[in-house]
């Protein structure tokens, strides 16, 4: 899978994680697949973080509720449209990042 294909929908800060915290990101494939970059996932190709993802999208009618800080200009969100890579940086820099 390519990396244009893979949409970033959510950063996650593990403090669970050792010997000190990680970050893990769920991303989103072209066909609405879930993937994520932890451990566990790879492993099982299933994860707690991802299982966070797709409740919230069950919850809110089919898509996932980006919570994207105040800070960021109209400008800046318009740019995030261009491309996965330019989305992936307006998430990182402005999305809210869930501590699970």
């Amino acid at each position: 899978m390519q990396a244009q294909d893979v949409k970033l929908i959510q950063v996650f800060l593990s403090q669970n994680a050792t010997p000190s915290p990680a970050i893990y990101e769920v991303s989103s494939t072209v066909d609405g697949k879930l993937l994520c970059t932890c451990p566990g996932y790879s492993g099982r190709g299933s994860c707690k973080h991802a299982r966070f993802v797709t409740a919230r999208i069950k919850t809110n009618g089919g898509t996932y509720p980006l919570e994207i800080s105040k800070k960021a200009t109209k400008e800046e969100a318009d740019r995030a449209q261009e491309s996965t890579d330019a989305f992936r940086d307006f998430i990182i820099k402005f999305g809210k990042i869930e501590v699970y």
